[in-house]
Parts: C-alpha cells; sequence; structure tokens
C-alpha cells in the first residue's frame, strides 16, 4: 500500500487617518501644552507596553484571548458559512481519476493543486482542499518529499495544470503542519494543513469547501458523493492535466474491513468510499484531495473525507480510504484561532509602533 500520492505502499489596522498637526502658537499656555501632550503619548505607550508583555515568549496571548473571548461568537453550523457552493456547478451527475471523467470548469472552485517547485518548474505532487481564505487541508503524506514550505505553491482557480487564467491563483506556502500524531507506515491521523502566504480572494472559481463540523449526519450508501483530482486514471498510467471527477459512495465499516478486504486495517479515524467492483478510485496523485459529498439539509457540499491510501488503484475489494476530518475538529479550529491570534498580535505591535511615532511627532512639534 501506499499513499495515493505514490499509490500506494503500506507503511506525513485599520491604518490611522492622517490628521493636521495644530501647531500651538507661543504664550502663556504653551508650558501646560507641551507636557500634557508628552503625558499623553507616554500613557499610550505604556498601556501598549504593559499589553505585550503578557504571556510568554513576549506574545500577548491573554490580551489575544480576551479580545476573541469578548467578540460576539459565530452562530454554529455550516449553514452559516459561504462555503461549499459551487456558483459554476451543473446539475450534471459525475462519473477519469479511475473510471470518471473531465471536470467542467469551476465546477469545484475549493479544489487546490499542491505542487513542488524544481528550479523553474512547478509539479504536482497532490491535492488539497480549500477550507478558509489562507487554509488548505490536505494528507500529511503528500509531505513525504519535503515538508520546507518554501519549496510549495498553492495553484487554486483551474481545472487545467497547463493553462493559466486571470481567475487563477498561483501562492507560495507559509507554514505546513502535519498532525503531531500522524504515523508514516500504517497513515494513521493522515492529515495535514498548509497555511497560505495570503489570503485568496474569493470569485465563481475559487470558493471554499464546508468543514463537517456540526453537520449531525453519518454518510450512508446513498448520500451524492465525488472525488476529484489530476492523478493517475489507472493504476499503471500517467496523471492529466484536466481535471478529473467521478461520483462514488460511501462503503460501510463492515464490508471495508472484513477479511477479502482491508482485514481490519482501518482505524476509527478512517473510512472507504468508493465502489466495490473498482469501478470509480482515486489514484496516484489524487491524495490529499476531498472526498465531497453534497447534504440537502445545507444545501452545500462538505469535506467528508480526505484521500488517504489504497491498495492498488481501482481494484476489486479494495477501494480508497479517507481520513475523516470530523475527528479532528478541535485541532483545526484551534490551528484557525492560533492564526486569528497572531494576526491580532501584529495589529498590536503596529498600533504600538504608530502610537509611539505619533507621540514623538505630537511632542516635537510643540518644541
Amino acid at each position: 500500500m501506499s499513499g495515493r500520492q505514490y499509490r500506494r505502499h503500506p507503511g506525513t489596522s485599520p491604518a490611522l487617518a492622517p490628521a493636521a498637526i495644530l501647531r500651538p502658537s507661543a504664550g502663556a499656555g504653551m508650558g501646560l501644552v507641551r507636557p500634557a501632550l508628552f503625558l499623553l503619548g507616554s500613557a499610550l505607550l505604556c498601556t501598549q507596553h504593559r499589553s505585550l508583555s503578557r504571556g510568554a515568549s513576549g506574545f500577548p496571548r491573554a490580551e489575544a484571548a480576551h479580545r476573541l473571548q469578548q467578540a460576539p461568537a459565530p452562530p454554529r453550523g455550516p449553514a452559516t458559512q459561504d462555503c461549499g457552493s459551487a456558483p459554476l456547478r451543473d446539475a450534471h451527475t459525475g462519473s477519469r481519476i479511475v473510471g470518471g471523467r473531465e471536470a467542467q470548469t469551476g465546477v469545484w472552485p475549493w479544489l487546490v493543486s499542491l505542487q513542488i517547485q524544481n528550479n523553474h518548474n512547478l509539479f504536482h505532487v497532490c491535492g488539497g482542499s480549500l477550507v478558509r481564505d489562507r487554509w488548505v487541508l490536505t494528507a500529511a503524506h503528500c509531505t513525504k518529499q519535503t515538508r520546507d514550505p518554501l519549496k510549495w505553491r498553492a495553484v487554486v482557480g483551474t481545472n487545467n495544470l497547463h493553462k493559466s487564467h486571470s481567475y487563477t491563483k498561483k501562492i507560495k506556502v507559509k507554514a505546513i503542519i502535519l498532525h503531531p500524531d500522524f504515523i508514516v507506515k500504517t497513515y494513521v491521523n493522515d492529515i495535514a494543513l498548509f497555511y497560505l502566504k495570503k489570503a485568496v480572494r474569493y470569485n465563481n472559481y475559487i470558493q471554499p469547501i464546508c468543514l463537517p463540523f456540526d453537520t449531525f449526519q453519518k454518510l450512508n450508501e446513498n448520500t451524492a458523493c465525488f472525488i476529484s483530482g489530476w492523478g493517475r486514471t489507472k493504476e499503471e498510467g500517467n496523471g492529466t492535466h484536466i481535471l478529473q471527477q467521478a461520483e462514488v459512495h460511501y462503503i460501510s465499516r463492515k464490508i471495508c474491513n472484513s477479511e477479502r478486504s482491508y482485514a481490519g486495517a482501518i482505524p476509527n479515524t478512517s473510512f472507504c468510499a468508493g465502489d466495490e467492483n473498482g469501478d470509480y478510485d482515486t489514484c496516484r496523485g489524487d491524495s490529499g484531495g476531498p472526498l465531497m459529498c453534497y447534504l440537502p439539509e445545507h444545501k452545500r457540499f462538505f469535506v467528508m473525507g480526505i484521500t488517504s491510501y489504497g491498495f492498488g488503484c481501482g481494484r476489486r475489494y479494495f477501494p480508497g480510504i479517507y481520513s475523516d476530518p470530523s475527528f479532528y475538529q478541535e485541532w483545526l479550529t484551534d490551528h484557525f484561532s492560533k492564526a486569528r491570534a497572531t494576526g491580532i498580535f501584529n495589529v498590536d505591535i503596529l498600533i504600538v509602533q504608530t502610537l509611539t511615532a505619533l507621540g514623538s511627532i505630537i511632542f516635537l512639534a510643540t518644541m
């Protein structure tokens, strides 16, 4: 077995508006104005310094946490998020990936091609799902070649890797975060996050997919699910530069862990999907991509699985195995929150620098 990447071996402030500085005229009041302005600037600086001195390593953890707690909590449930909608998607049913067909442009606007840069060339390694404007969800084993974020690029808003459009974005990666309990040999906890260097702007070709938090729905054989990627279209074949898609269904643990299938090797944090006869399946190069399921009660698509590994491609009784993101809700939301807290920290630093400079300018202007 291997990951679907190699498919498969058993075993990764607001800126302050400019204001006019009024220069006081000389007179009896000047002696009072200068000390007052100096004290005001000093007080502002002192207040910010105390804020920044909270927490270990100089990070304003208490302040950031306090601000996050004071902020109104967003309503729970995926339906409150602008996610899981594909403006350009037709009502057609999909079904090459293995056994699939070419995907229409913009049909899966959250699909990401994770690519490694080699000299001046980029080559596709794995798929991923855009789940926030700076976050891509993928499989941990995709980083087997390198975990250096400087060598990676995320390409969003395309179905053809050989063409680039005005809406296609190639974005540098700032950080790669693997689940701390990922086991390379068994692909347990095969989940990772790529944090982009800058946020993407959503359009008809770039949209986030919903995470399966608070959906309270389990997959069954009747759930409409799809796979999509740029991987091989057959086990010994080549990858494709045109995005492929296929419709698949959930396969029960009882069947997938039976003796004629994976014989109990599927962990509780993973599950099987595809086709018992192997007609539709993911393959090498599809790793990290999403199992996308449409939940009618929410009228949205959710990333219910992350393409992980399997035995061969399109083999009977050996469907694809997918990591279940719902098991990692706490880990995922923790990193999303830390990123927001870091943003607050950066804003605090900017405020201190701005106030320091402003206080100095005001004081010097009165001299």
